[in-house]
């Protein structure tokens, strides 16, 4: 299934990101046909990239949607330049949060960027799907609005 060994588990604190990919190393793919699904481990402090999941399209059945969530189905987050309304609802449902990119850039440089939202001041949305308690993100506001 990826062409990579699983080393996230080792990295807490962290999230798992999908990345829809055509070319290496690029996030630049729609969400129903792109080639593969660069899968990231990423933390406040790093981010690795720890498997490559092709998508065969022969395996997808009658539905490539629900072929292709199960792909990413271990993942937080997933990253696409393009994704349908009926896609992104599946994506929801298997509990993973979409994010649109407009344009195509490196896979890396946007799990980069996600790395540094990640901590204390993450935002709403990053922190739910890191698993945060609403009661932990109300902590959290609090102890800096004493600060």
């Amino acid at each position: 299934m990826n062409s990579l060994t699983p080393t996230g588990v080792d990295m807490p604190h962290s999230i798992r990101v999908a990345c829809a990919s055509n070319q290496e190393g690029l996030l630049d793919g729609h969400f129903g046909s792109c080639l593969r699904f660069l899968i990231y481990q990423v933390s406040a402090g790093e981010s690795r990239l720890i498997a490559i999941r092709p998508v065969d399209e022969a395996a997808a059945g009658d539905d490539k949607n629900v072929y292709r969530v199960s792909l990413i189905a271990d993942c937080q987050l997933l990253f696409v330049v393009s994704i349908g309304g009926p896609a992104a609802a599946k994506v929801i449902r298997a509990g993973v949060h979409p994010i649109k990119r407009l344009n195509a850039a490196p896979a890396d440089a946007e799990m980069e960027a996600l790395s540094k939202a990640i901590g204390r001041n993450a935002p709403p949305w990053l922190a739910k799907a890191m698993g945060q308690t609403p009661e932990e993100r109300i902590r959290f506001q609090r102890e800096e609005d004493a600060a």
